[in-house]
């Protein structure tokens, strides 16, 4: 089950995903892989 505080804004995730890839990560970046169901999205 997924509690609130596991979910990210897309501004967040960029940010984690920078961080974590050591490579710049942009939010458009998150929106693409949305998009394409690369990640889900919570409604």
């Amino acid at each position: 089950m997924i509690i609130e505080k596991d979910l990210l804004t897309i501004k967040e995730a960029s940010a984690w995903a920078s961080g974590y890839l050591k490579k710049n990560v942009t939010t458009l970046n998150i929106s693409y892989l949305i998009q394409y169901g690369r990640i889900k999205k919570w409604q």
